[in-house]
């Protein structure tokens, strides 16, 4: 086919602010403001007389910090107005919020309004919205600081630390207004432990609101330090999971000479365990640093050759079926794990992937994989997104970077989705695969980020005979790997995003065991071997395979759009994106949503991501800015052949944009953005519908039954994430609707404050149909290059 380029798609430049309409929510009903109200203040007095009591550290101000447990949500702004500011959220709405105003002024003064009850014509009393919804009201006990990762280990409670051992902590502490408030708040909290003879290891102070201590410190001050007020939240630091260490020999002989790439080939950078000289890699391999440089480069874990293998050369049972090595692109690798495949120890993992990513930005990569995981493999239950993620979510939208993560792979043992004995494996292959125990880890929740799970290239039975009855496979081609891991994230957001192969899992009767291309190379991904000279090439299993074929594919994509935004590469991505027709027939007895959570928008094609063909016309806007509670209008062209041909045809739209994160919230995103297909309306219409109104006039009219485009997945499913792909399929004739559609990209603030005023991102639109008919040549006339 031949290979034609993308369009433009058109907006229509107009000014539109858009009424801001939030969903309706419940308020529960008090039968007494009065008696409702005197139970707040009592509670409220309560926790004010506990806090004054306790010990303040010198240098910071002292702060009231609540616990507040709703019965249903309330907007950022009703605390705001009542002289609170919200440090975090917690599931099942409880937040945390504070005020430099220990009498609390304000919020006693609007109390009073509320237990007067409904004065007048009022249905409910003043600032019903507000105090309706509080359940409980409480100082945060030590309890509350405890991180999961120490829960995972036992310490539900701070009589759980046992006080003559040695504990290393990360101590996450609350968010101060300045960087100098930051710093000082940082400077006191270090003066008192290091007072109590703990050791500070080192800091993390972003501008984000994420403020990290690395300390090394006995039980005993351990469970002080979840006494101080300030401290938000203790826990273990992460564990990088690199899979096995050992892999077997997979000698390939009379391998040529490889091709080294040229100085203008696009830069992949690969955060891991390093990379060694090997000779496949080595011309490739444009540079490699240590984060911190005491680590060195040297990868003594091998992971990260494996990883960097197949960034740089995508498939490479290609490349042995074509008997050549030539890599389109350059590795930059960057050590960040010891040689006992573990994070430095000194270093907050926030502060080590800042370092790590500014150094990649710096040499010019915008393309970042990490196939990392945390290995104490805790599932993420539907709160908080963690500071790893956040972090990497942050720097994406700073640096314009497109930041690659794998989803993780499950554990086997007593923590296996599957079971207890890796046999169940067998039998409950696919349903664990969306179980609540299987679901994505740390860091594979940020939002900007693309994460990345894995589908089998193959059974993975080996040809040769070399076992019997006992091998078994558990799943088939293009079904989902055993052992990544499932969605949903933040918010239910699509995740993973993408998929790729990673290889698949095979039982092992003789062990038995859970067999993956660590111990049968025809289970894994070919990739390279770190210890070269005792083979050149190995097979490995997991999403940390899958990852790095993405980074590839966007590093060609990036390579022929060189101005392209991150958020136009990810739009590509997912627009090309497909699901194959195993994994949906597969998963789809699972359940809703089972295929979507394991596979996100399915596999990117680097073919349909790169030129459009004459029967199917990609049409794209990049760099966008919308301002915030606005929305943008752009003219999707549909030439006649397209609309009167028989036939089935289908408009795809993707969506991709970086809004501002915080890790404390569970509205974890500032902002969202999300779109409508529109057709049989003018762009009058549409923007006289969706125009801010005032109180005086009348209501927003529905749209007309025929106007809105049913796209798969849903706005509602889709709604909370910031890449965005849906399809609208049509069968019939449709040209009784005009020769135009419209997209409407809306714009809806969340927690966001004033300051952010607009949001950047990019859209990208198919137009494909099943006929041999040439509607990119009609197109053309309408629309430019």
């Amino acid at each position: 086919m031949a290979k034609l380029p993308h369009l433009t798609l058109e907006r229509i430049e107009r000014v539109a602010d858009r009424r801001k309409v939030s969903a309706p929510i419940p308020v529960p009903t008090r039968p007494s403001p009065q008696g409702h109200g005197e139970t707040i203040k009592s509670k409220i007095d309560e926790a004010v007389n506990e806090q004054s009591a306790l010990p303040q550290i010198n240098g910071i101000d002292p702060e009231l910090i609540l616990k507040v447990s709703l019965a249903a949500p309330v907007e950022e702004d009703a605390w705001r107005l009542a002289g609170f500011t919200v440090l975090a959220q917690e599931p099942n709405n409880i937040l945390v919020i504070f005020t430099d105003d220990t009498e609390l002024t304000r919020f006693r003064a609007r109390l009073a309004e509320y237990q007067k009850g409904p004065q007048g014509t009022q249905k409910s009393p003043s600032y019903n919205a507000l105090f309706a919804c509080i359940d409980d009201v409480g100082s945060i006990a030590a309890t509350d600081r405890i991180g999961p990762r120490l829960r995972a280990d036992g310490v539900d409670a701070p009589v759980g630390l046992k006080t003559g051992v040695i504990y290393t902590v990360d101590i996450e502490l609350w968010d101060a207004p300045t960087q100098i408030d930051r710093a000082v708040r940082v400077h006191s909290v270090v003066t008192h432990i290091e007072g109590k003879k703990g050791e500070v290891l080192s800091r993390y102070i972003g501008d984000a609101g994420l403020v990290i201590l690395r300390a090394r410190l006995s039980g005993a001050l351990l469970r002080d330090v979840l006494t101080l007020p300030v401290v938000a939240r203790v826990d273990r630091p992460p564990i990088p999971d690199l899979g096995e260490r050992d892999p077997p020999v997979v000698t390939i002989a009379g391998i040529p000479e490889p091709t080294a790439p040229g100085d203008d080939a696009p830069l992949i950078g690969v955060i891991d365990s390093g990379s060694t000289e090997h000779p496949l890699l080595k011309p490739s391999l444009f540079e490699s640093i240590g984060v911190p440089e005491s680590l060195g480069t040297a990868d003594i874990w091998g992971h990260g050759t494996k990883v960097a293998g197949i960034a740089a050369f995508g498939d490479l049972r290609d490349c042995v079926r074509n008997n050549l090595f030539a890599s389109p692109v350059r590795v930059v690798s960057v050590k960040v794990v010891n040689d006992h495949g573990q994070f430095d120890e000194a270093t907050t993992i926030p502060a080590q992937m800042q370092d790590a990513i500014y150094a990649l930005s710096e040499r010019g990569c915008r393309i970042i994989n990490i196939s990392l995981g945390d290995m104490h493999r805790i599932p993420y239950d539907g709160g908080r997104v963690s500071q790893w993620a956040a972090t990497l979510d942050t720097l994406a939208r700073e640096l314009d970077v497109v930041i690659i993560v794998s989803a993780g792979n499950s554990a086997d043992g007593s923590r296996a989705p599957w079971g207890e004995k890796a046999e169940h494996i067998t039998r409950t292959y696919p349903q664990y695969l969306v179980s609540p125990q299987n679901r994505i880890v740390d860091p594979a929740t940020a939002a900007i980020a693309l994460t990345v799970g894995s589908l089998a290239h193959a059974n993975g039975l080996p040809t040769e005979n070399v076992a019997g009855a006992e091998l078994r496979a558990v799943a088939s081609l293009n079904m989902p790997t055993p052992v990544t891991r499932s969605g949903p994230g933040s918010n239910k957001a699509i995740k993973p995003d993408l998929v790729d192969y990673g290889g698949t899992c095979l039982f092992d009767g003789m062990g038995p065991r859970i067999a993956t291309g660590d111990h049968y190379s025809s289970a894994g991904m070919l990739t390279l071997r770190p210890d070269y000279l005792k083979g050149m090439l190995t097979a490995s299993t997991g999403t940390s395979m899958a990852a790095p074929r993405v980074a590839y594919k966007a590093a060609l994509l990036l390579r022929a759009m060189p101005e392209a935004s991150a958020n136009m590469i990810r739009a590509l991505l997912a627009l090309s994106a497909s699901i194959p027709p195993e994994a949906i027939q597969g998963l789809s007895r699972l359940g809703n949503g089972a295929t979507i959570a394991c596979c996100g928008f399915g596999v990117p094609d680097l073919a349909r991501a790169l030129d459009s063909e004459e029967r199917r016309v990609v049409l794209i806007a990049d760099h966008q800015e919308l301002a915030v509670d606005q929305f943008a209008l752009y003219r999707v062209p549909l030439p006649k052949e397209f609309q009167s041909t028989k036939g089935k045809r289908s408009i795809r739209v993707s969506l991709a944009f970086d809004p501002p994160v915080r890790h404390t919230r569970l509205e974890y995103l500032g902002l969202r953005l999300n779109y409508h297909l529109l057709r049989g309306m003018t762009p009058d219409e549409i923007f006289e519908h969706f125009r801010q109104r005032s109180k005086d006039e009348e209501p927003f009219e529905k749209l007309p039954s025929t106007a809105k485009c049913g796209l798969d997945p849903s706005r509602d499913i889709r709604g909370t994430s910031t890449l965005q792909a849906a399809t609208f399929k049509m069968a019939r004739n449709i040209d009784q609707y005009g020769n135009d559609y419209y997209l409407a990209v809306f714009a809806e603030r969340r927690w966001a404050g004033d300051d952010v005023t607009h949001q950047g991102f990019a859209i990208a639109v198919e137009l494909e149909h099943e006929a041999a008919i040439n509607i990119h040549q009609h197109l053309r006339t309408r629309v430019r290059v």
